[in-house]
């Protein structure tokens, strides 16, 4: 199984001050926080066995999906501090980072997809997804 480490998940353009955190430390624990609960999830959604896979290109893609999916978390979380420091502006900083989640999980849907897809060529099971909503895009 190849889990993403908390630094990797930083180098994507996260800093402890974006969160209000004292300390790269708390946003390193709040990271591992989030891996741990997305990977019970996804382990549950793809099946243990594929999760916990070592075979390429598998382990790559669960480690890009709980990247992409942890990285929608901490831009939620940056979307809420966010509003918390709306002032008089367009808010267009919190526009940024709600595209940005949606890119997020977008790709880890991808990500997600080409696991089913490689877990259904090597044990006779398909699955499928089809994600559709009311709202108009942001």
């Amino acid at each position: 199984m190849s889990v993403p480490s908390a630094y990797s998940i930083v180098n994507m353009g996260f800093s402890f001050q974006m969160f209000g955190f004292s300390s790269e430390a708390d946003l390193n624990l709040t990271i591992k926080d989030a891996l741990v609960d997305h990977g019970h999830v996804l382990s549950g959604r793809i099946g243990v066995a594929t999760y916990a896979s070592t075979e390429q290109p598998i382990s790559t893609y669960v480690k890009k999906a709980l990247s992409c999916l942890v990285a929608a978390d901490l831009c939620q979380m940056r979307i809420n501090r966010l509003a918390q420091e709306v002032k008089q502006e367009d808010g267009s900083d919190a526009k940024k980072m709600r595209q940005q989640r949606a890119d997020y999980l977008n790709d880890a849907e991808k990500w997600i997809g080409k696991i089913e897809a490689l877990a259904a060529t090597s044990n006779d099971f398909a699955v499928g997804c089809v994600t559709s909503s009311h709202f108009e895009e942001l």
